[in-house]
């Protein structure tokens, strides 16, 4: 018997049934038989086709484990690239005919046909998910950075002048001011370097967590879905927590020897403190929630 590699490929019947579809999932230009009994075959370079039609035949059982877990790991990469260049800021149709007629020849291959081979189609998409971190995380991850980088210069600039103000500005008017208002000046100047800190430790958190990027990174950029803005003042409003907690004595916290009261007259430790909180940002609220705890329980 000739050995045409058939023993090494596991080759099954494919349940489904492939087909280019337009954005309303509508089969284009739907199979047909030819006069002279010709197959039709199906065109991934359509303009329109932008979904995967995948049905089973009206005679087809239930489709095996394999090729249902491997429709929907294309599935979800389709739903990545149309994210990506269809409806991004800035579509590119080229990039992502590319990837779509890989993802549907790619389909068909291991879910259709009496030949079908799902353990080479999953292997294969592995690779084309692979193409695809390689060409966009490296601007996917900058473009990010720069969002989160220049929200932190607009949250960080006002917080730095309040700061010069607080701590170097010694007008009558502002003297009478604070005291009118009992606000401490240099608790005011650490708390704004604390909010400060805290803006440029998120910054460098995302750059540490996401040394590698992710298909599931491409199109959300961080697990919890916030956006930077949302993100530097969640953490913010945490840190500044924790902050009241501290100088009011509601807790004690120590790193190493120094005692993080130490916030209060040295505006440099409340700036470092503020960069550990925005670094450890995911680790927050489960903090705060558990220092809030402790304070009800006290309260009961």
């Amino acid at each position: 018997m000739p050995d045409d590699g058939s023993q090494h490929v596991n080759r099954t019947g494919g349940a489904f049934i492939v087909w280019p579809a337009d954005s309303q999932g509508r089969r284009i230009d739907p199979p047909r038989s030819g006069e002279d009994g010709s197959r039709h075959l199906p065109n991934p370079a359509h303009p329109d086709a932008v979904e995967l039609f995948i049905g089973l035949p009206d005679d087809a059982g239930p489709p095996p484990k394999e090729q249902v877990e491997l429709l929907i790991e294309i599935e979800k990469l389709l739903r990545v690239v149309q994210s990506l260049y269809r409806s991004g800021p800035r579509p590119r149709p080229e990039a992502f005919r590319i990837y779509y007629v890989k993802l549907f020849y790619l389909a068909q291959l291991g879910l259709e046909g009496p030949n079908a081979v799902p353990d080479i189609a999953r292997s294969a998409l592995a690779v084309t998910a692979m193409d695809l971190i390689d060409d966009e995380a490296g601007n996917i991850k900058n473009a990010y950075l720069k969002r989160l980088g220049l929200h932190t210069v607009i949250l960080s600039v006002p917080f730095l002048a309040l700061y010069c103000v607080a701590f170097a500005w010694q007008g009558e008017w502002l003297t009478s001011s604070f005291a009118l208002l009992r606000i401490d000046r240099p608790l005011l100047a650490s708390f704004c370097m604390l909010w400060v800190g805290c803006f440029h430790g998120v910054w460098l958190s995302y750059g540490i967590r996401k040394a590698k990027i992710g298909i599931a990174d491409l199109t959300a950029r961080e697990e919890d879905r916030m956006q930077p803005l949302v993100r530097l003042l969640f953490a913010g409003l945490l840190t500044f927590a924790i902050g009241l907690m501290v100088t009011s004595g509601v807790v004690d916290i120590e790193i190493g020897s120094i005692s993080l009261t130490r916030i209060i007259d040295t505006p440099t430790f409340a700036y470092l403190v503020g960069m550990c909180f925005g670094i450890a940002e995911l680790a927050l609220p489960a903090s705060i929630g558990n220092k809030a705890n402790t304070v009800a329980a006290a309260i009961r």
